[in-house]
């Protein structure tokens, strides 16, 4: 039976969604589909791969659609953004939901989404709305990767290989391919920026509705306030994950940001391989604007952005309406202070507890801060340094921690970092636990991400698929590995494209 699809948002929203048609060359194939993630969703993987799953992919005879949404680009407002290269499937209810044939969801559900799909009427002069394969393949390992590392995510479902060539960063044609992912929408503040700018106050009212209603159904559904402050923290927790795990967005536009609060549109991001707190892997982001250290700043700035487009709806005083927002924004570095001294804490052993008081978290946060720019000065292998102290607490030593600081150093970060793991209570064991469940031992190492890519172009998906088997399990190490657990120490030159 082909699973049913839904358009709740273009149906309640048809201004915000035009109906388009994806390109879908006849040479398309299924070449690989997310065997775990259709099995959540309820989906046969071996059906998905097929000509009938091939065509329920990517849309059959149903309409299918282009989203509309503007954005802040380094800055600097795009009032008309939207799919360039991408259309929207349909909503899929989660196992056991239904969707009602219009409306408001009722039940949780998940966007089905292409990217590299063929032109729509938001494509950029010039493009040809194709994408790289490579492009591709690399948005499905960082998502896996963050998926396991328990970053809510949007992940990829299947690519389809389309049998074209296209022209990107090199003279040389490159393969494309279709990118199949599952999102909790895409929702995005672009979406309400775009709202505001086009349609009028009855619309934005609706939007604020339909956001509550499939996002935060635990919440007031006509309050625009709640919405500002659930994605706001939802926000702050995830920039939190990304920092603890030295994670670079490298693109955070607004029309980046989710509303859900799920991390989406991997193009140039990494993971931070030699520490710098000024790590940029973007080669458009010539300013450092997304830099690893600003993350925290900028998304708070969009965060901004999406409250102006609220205002209105807040209240009908313009002063009063800047200060209830105000105060919610307000909220956004105290949540995000918090989470990631947890994460970071637990990194280190340090069990904080949901009982922590403010002295105790402010003087873990300072220890951490001393960490990140001991790590910095070194620059530290992120990854390897948190995994190194977690090997040398499983045996008891500090043999790994010398090689990295150096035997003084060591032995004096080590003292402090005692003395604040028996001040919190963490027994040896339970530090112990902390550190295996929070510093992997895999993720994807940037040059090696890369030569993988390259591979997979020439046809050969053994490299690709031996490194998603290790990220989907970070935290376990496997004998025959090993080489995806270092950083090439040319890594610090690495360079990532936007794939477009």
């Amino acid at each position: 039976m082909t699973p049913t699809l839904e358009h709740t948002y273009a149906c309640t929203f048809p201004t915000l969604a035009t109906e388009q048609r994806p390109t879908i060359p006849a040479e398309s194939r299924v070449t690989w589909v997310n065997e775990p993630l259709a099995q959540e969703l309820g989906l046969d993987a071996a059906w998905l791969a097929t000509n009938n799953g091939l065509a329920w992919l990517t849309g059959g005879s149903a309409p299918t659609y282009a989203l509309a949404y503007s954005g802040f680009q380094f800055g600097q407002l795009s009032p008309v953004l939207g799919d360039g290269r991408a259309h929207l499937i349909g909503e899929l209810p989660l196992p056991g939901a239904e969707l009602g044939a219009s409306g408001n969801p009722t039940q949780p559900c998940v966007d089905l989404h292409l990217k590299g799909s063929g032109l729509t009427n938001f494509s950029r002069p010039g493009s040809d709305g194709k994408a790289p394969l490579s492009a591709v393949w690399r948005e499905v390992v960082i998502g896996e990767s963050l998926h396991a590392l328990g970053v809510p995510t949007s992940r990829a479902l299947a690519v389809i290989e389309t049998g074209e060539y296209i022209r990107r960063r090199s003279p040389m044609p490159e393969p494309a391919g279709i990118l199949v992912r599952v999102a909790s929408s895409h929702l995005r503040v672009g979406t309400f920026q775009y709202a505001q700018l086009t349609e009028g106050e009855e619309l934005r009212k609706n939007l604020v509705n339909y956001a509550l209603t499939r996002h935060y159904p635990h919440l007031n559904a006509e309050n625009p306030l709640d919405l500002l402050r659930a994605v706001s923290k939802q926000q702050a927790q995830l920039v939190a994950h990304w920092m603890s795990l030295g994670f670079v967005h490298g693109v955070l536009n607004t029309d980046n940001v989710s509303i859900s609060g799920q991390a989406i549109d991997f193009g140039p991001c990494a993971f931070i391989d030699g520490f710098s707190r000024d790590a940029v892997y973007s080669s458009i982001d010539r300013q450092g604007r997304y830099k690893y250290r600003n993350q925290p700043g900028v998304t708070q700035w969009n965060l901004a952005r999406f409250a102006e487009t609220l205002l209105d709806l807040i209240d009908d005083d313009p002063n009063k309406a800047v200060h209830l927002a105000t105060d919610v924004l307000a909220e956004f570095e105290e949540t995000y202070q918090d989470a990631c001294t947890r994460l970071f804490a637990a990194k280190l052993g340090i069990d904080l507890g949901e009982s922590a008081d403010g002295q105790t978290l402010d003087k873990v946060a300072a220890f951490i801060e001393k960490t990140l720019d001991l790590a910095g000065e070194k620059t530290l292998d992120f990854t390897g340094f948190f995994r190194a102290l977690t090997d040398d607490a499983e045996v008891q030593n500090s043999e790994k921690l010398q090689s990295l600081l150096g035997q003084e150093p060591a032995e004096t970060w080590l003292a402090e970092l005692n003395r604040l793991r028996a001040e919190t209570g963490a027994s040896p064991e339970k530090s112990y636990q902390l550190m295996q469940g929070n510093n992997p031992v895999y993720i994807p190492r940037n040059l090696t991400l890369d030569a993988a890519l390259r591979k997979v172009e020439t046809g050969d998906a053994e490299p690709i698929q031996r490194l998603i088997e290790a990220v989907r399990n970070p935290y376990t190490r496997v004998v025959g590995n090993e080489d995806l657990e270092q950083a090439p120490d040319s890594s610090r030159f690495f360079t990532s494209f936007c794939g477009t």
